[in-house]
């Protein structure tokens, strides 16, 4: 027997979780959504985030409310470039 666990997976190697990139894949793309759709205030996505998954996580809603800061921050960055 090899010196690697009995799945054959190398314990020093780190994987990528598809399912989870495919995820916030998915939430990047719904934040950007909400952001063209005009929806700029934290309640209202946070509101959204609970529709879209009412079992989330209070983690996971952090996540997101900070992604959507991420892109607001962005957004704004673009317009005042654009002045």
């Amino acid at each position: 027997m090899s010196k690697w666990t009995k799945t054959g997976r190398d314990p020093g190697r780190t994987y990528l979780d598809i399912e989870k990139l495919e995820r916030r894949r998915r939430m990047l793309a719904r934040i950007h959504e909400l952001l063209d759709s005009g929806i700029e205030a934290e309640p209202e996505v946070v509101a959204a985030a609970k529709e879209a998954d009412p079992e989330i996580t209070a983690e996971k809603l952090r996540e997101v409310v900070m992604r959507f800061r991420d892109a607001v921050y962005e957004r704004q960055q673009r317009d005042r470039l654009r002045r």
